[in-house]
């Protein structure tokens, strides 16, 4: 399961079958050669409060990395060559969202509709590109479909993401969750130790009942979780629930985050250090970007290249499931 406290178009199908792993993933043709990974396969990508652990929970390995790059390869080419006409692969689209406010029996954990409503907006300024004009405008759009409110004190404060069984997550999730893959449910609850957590794409087949964004309700706008309380928690589990690494999967390796166009990064970031650069690979730290680690402020942007990853799995494992 992925984890993070308090935090296709036409032309892409062809370039894809013409470049191979290069285009699709941004990264080394390398890739393409690992075996696929299996649909079982949940992780966990977490940003850390400042003064914990201080690093991703269950953090993938580079042979699971390969694994979900290659099965994401294999199902782009099998989309691509089963269509005649590739204009049928769309850029962007939108995404309906379930938002489910879970509370303890003295109200904590409330949020009210015009908080919920600005983290949609900041989820749509993320993906939008609104927030830089380096940004990617990847063209999806989140809409709110419904608003759920439970009142539970056990999903409210116990669920875990190092429980190796998912006891509390499952059986909340189980009982809540709605829609099919490409439907965004996520959940706001009272987490110890991380920002939230997020499901990748390539799990959904085995585990629907699992798939979604988990949130600490403190990360929304206006939250009380300082440097962290402007809803861009939502945007980076979103972003792994898209297909997204961290910048600084990988660290200095040529592969990295399979992204070509996020820089070499060997260490998660804290604050907003302009200049950071902890690889010799050309380009600093991409510190504002929304898969780092960085303070909610200095979160602006989406590359074009996580733009052409959240596309293709997005084509792969959720549009139109």
């Amino acid at each position: 399961m992925f984890s993070s406290k308090k935090r296709v178009p036409a032309a892409f199908a062809a370039t894809v079958l013409a470049a191979g792993a290069v285009t699709l993933l941004g990264g080394s043709p390398a890739i393409a050669a690992a075996g696929s990974v299996e649909c079982a396969d949940v992780h966990s990508a977490a940003r850390a409060l400042p003064g914990s652990h201080g690093k991703e929970h269950n953090e993938l390995s580079d042979a699971e990395v390969a694994r979900m790059n290659a099965d994401l390869l294999t199902k782009v080419k099998q989309q691509a060559s089963a269509r005649t006409d590739l204009s049928a692969l769309a850029t962007g689209g939108t995404i309906n969202v379930v938002f489910h406010i879970v509370q303890n029996s003295s109200g904590t954990g409330a949020m009210s509709d015009a908080t919920i409503a600005k983290q949609i907006k900041v989820l749509n300024d993320g993906f939008g590109g609104a927030e830089s004009t380096a940004a990617a405008n990847t063209g999806f759009k989140f809409v709110l479909q419904q608003t759920k409110r439970y009142t539970n004190d056990t999903w409210f404060t116990s669920v875990n993401p190092d429980d190796a069984n998912a006891t509390v997550e499952r059986d909340m999730k189980s009982k809540t969750r709605v829609g099919s893959a490409s439907t965004l449910n996520v959940w706001s609850v009272d987490l110890p130790d991380l920002f939230g957590f997020a499901t990748f794409p390539n799990s959904y087949k085995s585990a629907p009942e699992m798939d979604g964004v988990v949130i600490d309700y403190d990360t929304v706008p206006g939250g009380v979780t300082a440097n962290f309380n402007l809803g861009k928690t939502l945007t980076h589990e979103t972003g792994h629930w898209m297909g997204l690494f961290h910048t600084f999967q990988g660290g200095c390796s040529s592969t990295n985050d399979g992204v070509a166009d996020t820089p070499a990064q060997k260490t998660s970031t804290s604050g907003c250090p302009e200049g950071k650069d902890t690889c010799p690979a050309p380009g600093v730290d991409p510190i504002h970007n929304y898969m780092d680690y960085s303070y909610d402020g200095c979160y602006n942007q989406f590359t074009p290249g996580q733009n052409t990853r959240m596309q293709s799995a997005w084509t792969a494992y959720r549009s139109g499931k």
